[in-house]
């Protein structure tokens, strides 16, 4: 089983209030973007196993006017080898990571 984030925060699930900089992910973090246009790059597959998870939250509320980017770093995003856009106002995105199809969004 992979690493995960849970409801409470436990399983060694960081949390990172991310200010408008680019930012290198690891496993288990929560990233709070309190600002936008900045690009928050997916661990890379060769560290990752199988559950393991990141989530990005548009704390601020203005990825609608300005995109966070979440940044594929090799592997895929939902089958496709492109970085995934938010452009939602208060979106939250959590990913969770399969070695046979790369990161998929939890919904």
């Amino acid at each position: 089983m992979g690493r995960y984030i849970t409801t409470t925060g436990t399983a060694g699930s960081v949390i990172r209030t991310n200010a408008g900089t680019n930012y290198n992910a690891v496993v288990n973090d929560r990233i709070l973007c309190t600002a936008g246009g900045q690009t928050i790059t997916l661990p890379a597959a060769a560290t990752c196993v199988d559950g393991d998870t990141i989530q990005v939250v548009d704390a601020a509320g203005i990825a609608g006017a300005s995109n966070i980017t979440i940044a594929r770093n090799g592997s895929n995003i939902q089958t496709l080898a492109q970085d995934l856009t938010i452009n939602i106002n208060n979106a939250t995105v959590t990913l969770i990571f399969s070695t046979a199809l790369g990161w998929t969004i939890l919904r």
